[in-house]
């Protein structure tokens, strides 16, 4: 079956589904001893005019207006998942357990040796004992997208994304508590060129309840950064630990504000490295502007691996703004936006060519309108567009992308 038979017969597939479903199949499709099974698909058919997020040129020329040559195409992804949850799975207050998978099938009009399949999962499980609160899970993400950062101009690239997280909540008092989170990261890159990457961290914190909408609390953290590769590759790891305060305020019904900060010293595993010492922060509010309005900002900072160039660091600042306004009952408008300042760094400098250390500037917007029908159907039209400004020799990772399209979602 061509693949454009396959993206007309899956947009039909989930019209028909969205038609067939009822207001009173409010519940899971199967409930198996306590078990809710809920099944769902997503649809999504978009326009792409640069799919390998080729960077600027015009003969060869770097300018700044232009992205002559990009490929373009029509791209239809079919996602079918499955989600089973048990317990408290919705406010995680006592015993819960929730595990999801999905399968996004990707297909190209035209270029359709980067079809593709990437499968996506997550599980987790919890629960509370008196004062004591314990969490875990596992997930999984597949990626074969051409990913806007890190990778750029790159292309098309598999990879894999493993993240594993654990730790507990004790309260010491009605307002005292001590937390601990636990986390590993693993970026698999099988592909040539690139470097694969093992994070792993500890999070402690105290936290007290200074007031009744406000929660202060002070932690300290480490972890260690493996990236492979050797001496000669000059990818050394990295030992890192860092002192954090934070605050949880919850200033009226309708906002609520919760930021942290603090400093991380990194220290490369290499005798001819030089320690770094970093400003760390994180920013989440949102706001009920009013009764069909909210408004949700987040800003960070940090250091992630270069996966593309494994001799480098990127220190990321980022900040996004998304904006939701009901037109009516089953009728949404929705803005979103975002801002990330991407600085790469060498290791070790005398040993990283001068033109591989950059300084990207990277921008999106994606204003979108959302119709809600049947209670369990969906359908999202949307636009974005997306730039990459880069200092990297010769405009290598600038990169303009537009895409529009129309999601079609149903779930139990």
């Amino acid at each position: 079956m061509s693949n454009l038979k396959i993206a007309v017969l899956g947009g039909a597939t989930m019209m028909v589904g969205a038609v067939g479903a009822t207001a009173e199949d409010a519940g899971p499709l199967f409930n198996v001893g306590g078990v809710d099974i809920r099944p769902h698909v997503y649809n999504q058919f978009l326009y792409d005019d640069n799919i390998f997020l080729e960077h600027k040129t015009v003969k060869g020329i770097a300018t700044p207006d232009n992205n002559a040559g990009r490929d373009h195409d029509w791209i239809d992804v079919i996602t079918p998942g499955l989600r089973l949850n048990a317990g408290d799975a919705a406010q995680r207050q006592s015993a819960y357990f929730d595990a999801n998978y999905e399968a996004a099938i990707t297909r190209f009009l035209n270029h359709t040796g980067s079809d593709s399949v990437d499968h996506n999962a997550k599980i987790e499980l919890g629960g509370k004992l008196n004062r004591l609160a314990l969490y875990a899970s596992q997930s999984l993400n597949s990626y074969s997208d051409a990913d806007t950062h890190n990778l750029a101009a790159n292309g098309r690239v598999e990879r894999k994304l493993w993240v594993t997280k654990a730790g507990g909540t004790y309260e010491v008092s009605d307002k005292t508590t001590t937390s601990l989170d636990l986390n590993q990261s693993i970026n698999d890159y099988p592909a040539a060129g690139f470097v694969s990457s093992v994070d792993r961290s500890a999070n402690a914190w105290l936290d007290y309840q200074v007031l009744p909408k406000v929660k202060m609390g002070a932690g300290v953290g480490g972890g260690y950064l493996q990236v492979d590769g050797d001496a000669l590759s000059h990818n050394p790891n990295t030992l890192y630990y860092n002192g954090q305060v934070r605050l949880d305020w919850q200033a009226t019904e309708k906002l609520n504000v919760k930021v942290n900060g603090g400093i991380e010293e990194r220290h490369l595993q290499d005798a001819s490295a030089k320690d770094r010492l970093n400003l760390i922060f994180g920013l989440e509010g949102d706001w009920k502007l009013a009764e069909r309005t909210m408004v949700v900002l987040a800003a960070s900072r940090g250091t992630k691996p270069s996966n593309a160039a494994g001799d480098l660091n990127n220190e990321e600042t980022s900040v996004s703004l998304t904006l939701k306004h009901g037109l009516m009952d089953n009728l949404t408008a929705q803005f979103e936006g975002g801002y990330m300042i991407s600085h790469y760094s060498a290791n070790l400098p005398t040993t990283t060519a001068p033109g591989a250390v950059r300084e990207d500037n990277y921008y999106y917007l994606k204003p979108s309108l959302s119709y809600r029908f049947l209670e369990r159907a969906q359908a999202t039209a949307f636009y974005q567009f997306r730039r990459n400004e880069s200092n990297l020799t010769l405009n290598q990772n600038d990169f303009v992308n537009n895409q529009i399209g129309l999601e079609l979602s149903y779930r139990f």
